[in-house]
């Protein structure tokens, strides 16, 4: 059953507690005064191809075989690919914390906004549990978490989005610090992510390039470890993200171009900065944390239909609704003009455009030419997974559905997306449809997608049909052979290794109790959803 918030006021949400104090979150415990934890995120990594390449990761097969205890983990990217870096940052699921993309969806401006823009960080602001940890007394380094707080408020030394997966402004606790760290190991090595097919020269140039980018963050993070003081380290890496989107060969006919061992190159860099910096942080009382938040596998993204799919079934249920046909929904420029610009135009592009230029485009392509009064549902912004908000008055500033229509449109709805096949072997598109409330309840849920689309097929199709829309054609060109899936894991070595806590890890947001029951003497009780997240004051 959906549950929202309408513009102007909030709904009460059972069963959640009051936000705890500033006190309460500072309550002071003995800290561990020898204990250190060294945090280490290798972005998206897949475990199983690290497994089968352990011949050629001897940092990896170290850690797996000798020193390390391995826990694979479950993670919210098997439904919300994106939640997942707030999801270990509070100790909260995304119900709570509202985050599930990097561009996120304002109902107000019935447009989208990027998390990491000023207003929207004060809209649904978010606060990384190694705050608390400074607060207390633990000497923390942040170096590029996932995370989209603004780094000048930090109680402790921190560097957001200098050499980070997606674009926007670096920030830092001390912004001197930042202009050093540019100085010496360059502005953003990682450079920008462009979703087009790469040509072969392209995914060798991509391929270099992120070798020299890990090499880059491992002597940044370095450098950083011996100049600061610090008990709590963490820093992230993401050239091995980027490189299972774009250097996965796959065996369709969605994925770039790239030589067979391209991926496994970048992964061996990424094996020999491991070793270094694991080798500059050795001593008996520093815990390792090796872990990556979700993993990475074939692309089986389907959102290439969901637009056309989309306006034929609006289409259908205003025209049963008015009694009479719908219009025909004005063409979306945009989406169709960037459709015909030849991908290495939109390569090049890319590097040449500011930020704000992109996000408007990105905005037309997803919602231009729409009739908001005859739309009563539209795709969101995502990574290729299929996210749905229903378009509802009250809640949206130009809604469509009255709220008693609600429940029955949902459910038509699901029974048509459920009808789709593909002609060529009669296999549904769909596997299941959720919704997001019931799998991520929480005070921020409203922010999340209404209804989340499990794919059936494999890998990307190429044409559906069902009596509702017709047959559709559509070919996925983001170049991407490898995207996001939920096999989360983390490897903990020295000391930490057999700390009680690390039995009670199962998911990513149970990490933040793990390492916190690491640094101070005595454990930490886990914290609830509503009890992680700082009190909200929208209007």
């Amino acid at each position: 059953m959906f549950r929202y918030r309408t513009r102007g006021r909030s709904l009460a949400i059972r069963g959640a507690k009051p936000a705890r104090t500033q006190a309460q979150m500072s309550k002071t415990v003995k800290v561990n005064g020898d204990a250190r934890v060294l945090a280490i995120c290798v972005d998206s990594m897949s475990l199983d191809f690290a497994r089968a390449h352990l011949g050629r990761l001897p940092a990896l097969r170290t850690l797996l075989t000798a020193d390390g205890a391995l826990k694979e983990l479950t993670s919210p990217a098997d439904r919300l690919t994106a939640s997942v870096w707030v999801s270990f940052a509070t100790g909260a699921q995304p119900g709570a914390h509202g985050h599930y993309y990097p561009f996120q969806w304002d109902q107000e401006a019935m447009a989208f906004s990027r998390v990491s823009s000023p207003d929207w960080r004060a809209r649904l602001p978010v606060e990384p549990f190694w705050h608390d940890l400074a607060r207390r007394g633990v000497k923390t380094v942040a170096f590029d978490p996932g995370t989209p707080n603004d780094a000048a408020s930090a109680p402790h030394t921190e560097i957001i989005n200098w050499s980070y997966q997606s674009s926007g402004a670096a920030s830092a606790s001390d912004p001197a610090l930042l202009a050093e760290l540019r100085r010496r190991f360059g502005r953003r090595p990682i450079g920008k992510e462009v979703p087009v097919p790469k040509t072969l020269a392209q995914s060798r140039r991509i391929r270099d390039d992120l070798i020299r980018s890990i090499e880059a963050k491992a002597e940044a993070a370095l450098w950083l470890m011996a100049r600061e003081d610090w008990r709590f380290f963490l820093t992230a890496f993401y050239e091995i993200h980027r490189a299972g989107h774009n250097l996965l060969v796959v065996g369709g006919d969605f994925g770039s171009e790239a030589d067979p061992d391209a991926l496994l190159a970048v992964y061996e860099a990424q094996d020999r900065a491991l070793g270094r910096i694991l080798e500059g942080a050795a001593d008996a009382n520093t815990t390792v944390i090796f872990f990556s938040l979700h993993g990475m596998e074939p692309n089986r993204a389907q959102d290439h239909f969901l637009a056309p799919l989309l306006a034929r079934l609006s289409g259908a249920w205003v025209a049963h609704r008015e009694g009479a046909p719908a219009p025909a929904r004005p063409e979306n420029l945009m989406a169709r003009l960037r459709a015909a610009v030849p991908a290495h135009i939109q390569y090049s592009l890319a590097y040449l455009l500011g930020e704000h230029v992109q996000d408007w485009v990105v905005n037309r392509a997803l919602t231009g030419g729409a009739d908001w009064s005859r739309t009563p549902v539209f795709r969101y912004a995502s990574g290729g997974e299929g996210y749905l908000r229903l378009n509802i008055k009250g809640r949206e500033r130009q809604g469509c559905l009255d709220r008693d229509e609600v429940p029955g449109f949902v459910t038509w709805l699901k029974e048509r997306l459920c009808e789709i096949r593909l002609p060529d072997s009669g296999g549904p598109l769909v596997r299941a449809i959720y919704d997001a409330r019931d799998l991520y309840p929480g005070e921020r849920a409203e922010y999340l997608p209404d209804l989340i689309i499990d794919y059936a097929p494999d890998e990307p199709a190429h044409a559906i049909s069902s009596p509702a829309i017709g047959r559709l054609d559509a070919h996925l060109d983001t170049g991407r052979g490898g995207n996001h899936c939920g096999a989360a894991f983390m490897i903990v070595a020295g000391p930490g290794r057999t700390h009680a806590a690390t039995a009670e890890v199962r998911d990513i947001h149970d990490m933040r109790t793990f390492i916190e029951s690491l640094l101070f003497d005595q454990s930490c009780a886990a914290r609830t959803a509503a009890e992680s997240m700082p009190a909200r004051s929208d209007a």
